[in-house]
């Protein structure tokens, strides 16, 4: 998505194509120009602009004809158009066709920068209303998950206990030397059977609404109890698990137990990713960030929150550039036997936190894949200042 500050000047005159960008770049807006209407387009189609600020008579594709194309092919665009020949017929054409708004030359320098400033508060709450309904329709969607699984996950569970129950007493009961085929076809049942309820649970994860318990709580303390919780399994795999977590990091508003779900689910993908390869790492890294590069928690006014990031990265493999968009959406998965839902899982648990997720995979260096989780920090100090304060 592009900065909501960019801007496409159209003019016919150089001079005031020059004066409006760097007016409007000293004000902290990205500005390009282009000569026409026509040069206008094929910036379009190269690249992303949020509003598009355009003289009316020109030369080939005035700026008229330039609102009713734009409209046509970037709908998302916000025109704001200039004259210096201001007239009623020109007018209705910009009304018609939804422009902004409609400046008359000469503009005042005020005037042109309210008129941006106020056109970029629109973008912004138009993407924060197409956010919000995306996630009200998420949210109704989940509340049906949610009733149809409370039935589900109790006839499915019931009905696999009695399965797996039924297959134990077969394979005790056909145990001889000549029962190797028997118990062989019972052992699948049993496998699947435990596949199905690994995905009953997982499909109820995702649906359910979490009732988020919150405590002050240190993340490198999840972490250490996730960290413990699967050292065995990756033991096991022959994977290293490499801890780098900063000391002193400020304390997070949190549920530790669901939060501690999240880590576990990045863990389990993370050595899920390296499979049988053998000599491959998982590294767990926590730090103390106020910006960081991708998806990033904001205050209201926009600025970067102070906030802890946790970095779980393997060795061994690299996400596709095609799934990388794709790897949180729910049911997603290329794997034979995955449901596809633990990340997407991680991810709303992360989004309820206050949090942002993110991932990043090369080949540069050796194969490797990092998912980063940002979560904002309460308004506590690091414990590392607390106790230089107190030696004081």
């Amino acid at each position: 998505m592009a900065s909501p500050n960019r801007i496409l000047i159209v003019d016919d005159e150089m001079a005031t194509r020059e004066i409006c960008r760097d007016f409007l770049a000293e004000n902290g807006f990205e500005a390009e120009t282009a000569s026409d209407g026509n040069e206008a387009l094929q910036k379009l189609d190269r690249e992303t602009y949020n509003i598009l600020l355009s003289d009316i008579q020109m030369p080939k594709l005035d700026g008229v004809a330039l609102l009713r194309e734009s409209r046509k092919r970037f709908p998302e665009i916000e025109v704001i158009l200039m004259t210096a020949y201001g007239g009623l017929p020109s007018a209705i054409e910009a009304i018609r066709f939804e422009a902004y708004d409609y400046l008359t030359k000469p503009i005042s320098r005020e005037i042109l920068l309210n008129t941006v400033r106020r056109c970029i508060e629109k973008i912004e709450l138009r993407r924060k209303l197409k956010e919000t309904n995306k996630k009200l329709l998420e949210q109704e969607r989940l509340a049906a998950l949610g009733s149809v699984s409370a039935w589900l996950s109790h006839r499915m569970r019931n009905s696999l206990s009695v399965i797996l129950m039924c297959s134990h007493y077969l394979r005790t009961r056909f145990n001889a030397p000549g029962d190797a085929e028997t118990q062989e076809v019972v052992g699948a049942i049993i496998e699947k059977v435990k596949l199905l309820e690994k995905t009953t649970t997982e499909f109820i994860n995702y649906s359910r609404s979490y009732d988020l318990q919150k405590v002050t709580e240190d993340v490198n303390v999840i972490l250490a109890d996730v960290i413990k919780s699967v050292s065995v399994h990756m033991r096991l795999s022959d994977v290293t698990l490499r801890q780098e977590l900063s000391e002193g990091l400020p304390k997070i508003q949190c549920d530790p137990h669901i939060l501690n779900e999240a880590f576990e689910n990045v863990l389990m993908n993370a050595a899920q990713a390296i499979g049988e390869q053998k000599g491959q790492a998982i590294i767990v890294k926590s730090e103390c960030v106020t910006s960081t590069p991708g998806p990033t928690p904001q205050t209201s006014s926009g600025e970067p929150l102070r906030t802890v990031a946790v970095t779980i990265t393997n060795t061994g493999s690299v996400i596709p550039e095609a799934n990388m968009e794709r790897i949180f959406r729910p049911f997603f998965t290329t794997k034979d036997y995955g449901t596809g839902l633990g990340l997407a899982i991680t991810k709303r648990i992360v989004e309820q936190h206050g949090g942002a997720i993110s991932v990043e995979s090369s080949e540069q260096g050796g194969k490797k894949t990092s998912i980063r989780i940002v979560l904002p920090v309460t308004a506590e100090r690091p414990a590392a200042e607390n106790a230089e304060e107190n030696r004081g």
